[in-house]
């Protein structure tokens, strides 16, 4: 990467046509690489109407569905047609599914014909409504804060960590962020099997090459269909495992720790976990399938025997870690909730959707508590969306929560029986994903891509378009009072104007005033590319955009910065805003 300043200055000593422009030097941030190189995040505004443009793809997802599961095959595996399927998108602009799928297998328990009505076991998606529930309650200022803090057993512990930190957790060192990331260190099932002694207590564990255990080396407390375990006895068992890693260390998936969250928070506000979650969640947002405890059978997937198929399987205090019950049509509004900030606030959403630490592979992080998956999208994109999901199987269900911030739209799938949703997913994957940034361009184009002029008799205007091979909106023409912007700009790199590319970006600014038509204002950030530069591809040439955004002013007024102030039903962008020229320029 080279910045304008650095180029300009060496183009001063033959070139005086520069002098008076050296004000331009660092507008935007300089690409050197062929390829473009946007900004993290959405390069268009979410879509509102993001269901008509997906239309085809999912009658195509229909089709394929219909398919696999008849055949009980496709391009991403085995698809179970003894299990039952409820599959359900949803979009932070609308209110009722985008996309509805539901497959029945026959089954003498429970609900007869699977809707977005039906009860699943969701798992470990419970872990992510055991996050949401602590972000409505105490919101974001106790991630920081140790467990010790708030859960006197393991204060206790702590002496024991001292003596030897591989045998005992640091308890004082893990935090409730920690916790809720997955890099506490926390021993992963504490009490939800009891490990292979459970599976081979009944045989001779020596024929395995195991020795015997007395009492004292067996977990004090198990949770199993038959029992459960309460406060007393988790933190017993707590103070016989081991840590896996140094807290902060690298991701290990744990369930025990949001048990621990869980207790962390009913200490907090002084209340039972279950009383949160309904009065924070269930409650709001009129999650009537969603439950702590098994409801009634009448409306449940119920692909088994009850017991069988753990839909009977109480896991009491244990339940904010896996025990939940839930449907899609529920589901989809707890991720419709998130993403339109409806019980938190924007910047406490922002903050909670990133990642809080990576795996080993390049396309996967770990957030809280989300499974954090990079989509790579495909040339001439060049760029990544983050995938915020939550999975969970429990006994035969096996369920899976996908939100696209990028787009404001999620979709959930659920499976009760001897499949699961992941052939699913990757059928979604290969037929929806692909396609929501084509729609997202073509609302741009509707909404942005115009001429804008200045109507107070100056020779101002700026043309934006769009581009099938790019991302963004496009600067294609930019007159200011008589002189041509874009040559310019392309002078100062000491190339041709076809040889340079500006690219303008979403930044989720948003304002509201009574001075314009609709009174919604959105800012865009501008980055400029020479397509013509020479691209490294070494392990320090990344995408650098993010470095110099906001690089330079004229006076007080960023100089890479676009404001459109939009029609009553926002279907237009009727102005465009240049702080630093003086100008509004108006839409022809």
């Amino acid at each position: 990467m080279v910045s304008w300043t650095r180029v300009s200055r060496r183009s001063q000593p033959g070139n005086a046509i520069f002098l008076p422009f050296l004000l331009f030097c660092s507008l935007f941030r300089l690409s050197v690489a062929f390829e473009n190189c946007p900004l993290l995040g959405p390069v268009f505004p979410p879509p509102s109407n993001i269901s008509f443009g997906l239309q085809a793809a999912f009658s195509n997802l229909t089709e394929v569905l219909d398919q696999a599961i008849a055949s009980g095959n496709s391009t991403h595996g085995l698809v179970n047609n003894k299990t039952s399927y409820s599959v359900q998108f949803f979009s932070v602009n609308e209110k009722n599914p985008l996309f509805e799928y539901y497959y029945t297998t026959p089954s003498s328990y429970g609900v007869q014909k699977v809707d977005g009505d039906s009860v699943y076991r969701i798992g470990s998606i419970s872990k992510l409504l055991t996050v949401y529930t602590l972000l409505v309650e105490i919101g974001d200022k106790y991630w920081d804060r140790a467990v010790t803090d708030f859960i006197p057993e393991l204060r206790a512990l702590v002496p024991k960590s001292r003596s030897d930190p591989i045998a005992f957790n640091a308890w004082d060192e893990i935090t409730l962020g920690s916790l809720a990331g997955q890099v506490a260190g926390v021993t992963r099932d504490l009490t939800t099997s009891g490990g292979l002694y459970k599976e081979l207590s009944a045989q001779n564990p020596t024929q395995y090459g195991l020795p015997l255990l007395d009492s004292s080396e067996l977990p004090p407390c198990l949770l199993n269909t038959t029992t459960m375990c309460n406060r007393t006895g988790f933190f017993e068992a707590v103070s016989t495992r081991q840590p896996t890693y140094a807290p902060n260390t690298t991701p290990i998936y744990s369930n025990t720790a949001f048990q621990i969250l869980a207790y962390a928070l009913e200490s907090i506000v002084g209340q039972p976990f279950e009383e949160l979650l309904e009065r924070s969640l269930l409650g709001p947002l009129n999650l009537t399938g969603t439950s702590y405890t098994t409801p009634n059978a009448d409306r449940g997937a119920i692909p088994t025997d009850p017991s069988a198929s753990s839909w009977n399987y109480q896991m009491g205090e244990s339940t904010p870690m896996g025990g939940i019950y839930s449907t899609a049509n529920d589901l989809s509004t707890l991720g419709r909730s998130i993403l339109s900030y409806a019980l938190l606030s924007p910047n406490t959403t922002r903050g909670w959707m990133k990642p809080t630490t990576h795996t080993a592979s390049l396309t996967g992080s770990v957030g809280r508590p989300w499974e954090i998956y990079r989509l790579a999208l495909p040339q001439p994109d060049n760029r990544v969306t983050d995938i915020y999901t939550k999975s969970g199987s429990l006994g035969v269900y096996t369920s899976f929560l996908a939100m696209l911030p990028d787009y404001g739209i999620g979709f959930v799938t659920l499976a009760a029986g001897q499949g699961s949703y992941t052939a699913i997913n990757g059928l979604i994957a290969d037929i929806v994903l692909p396609e929501l940034e084509a729609v997202a361009r073509n609302e741009a184009e509707s909404v942005y891509a115009a001429t804008y002029t200045a109507t107070n008799g100056l020779n101002s205007s700026i043309t934006l378009t769009t581009d099938p091979s790019k991302p963004g909106l496009g600067v294609s023409s930019w007159i200011s009072n008589g002189t041509d912007f874009l040559a310019v700009i392309a002078a100062l790199q000491l190339v041709s104007k076809d040889e340079s590319s500006i690219r303008i970006y979403p930044t989720d600014l948003e304002s509201t005033s009574n001075s314009n038509a609709s009174g919604r204002k959105i800012a865009f950030r501008g980055v400029v590319e020479v397509t013509s530069s020479f691209q490294d591809h070494g392990v320090f040439s990344s995408c650098g955009s993010w470095f110099d955004v906001d690089g330079n002013t004229w006076g007080n007024y960023p100089m890479d910065e676009l404001i459109f102030s939009l029609s009553d039903d926002g279907t237009k962008a009727i102005t465009v805003t240049l702080k630093f020229l003086k100008v509004n320029l108006e839409r022809i």
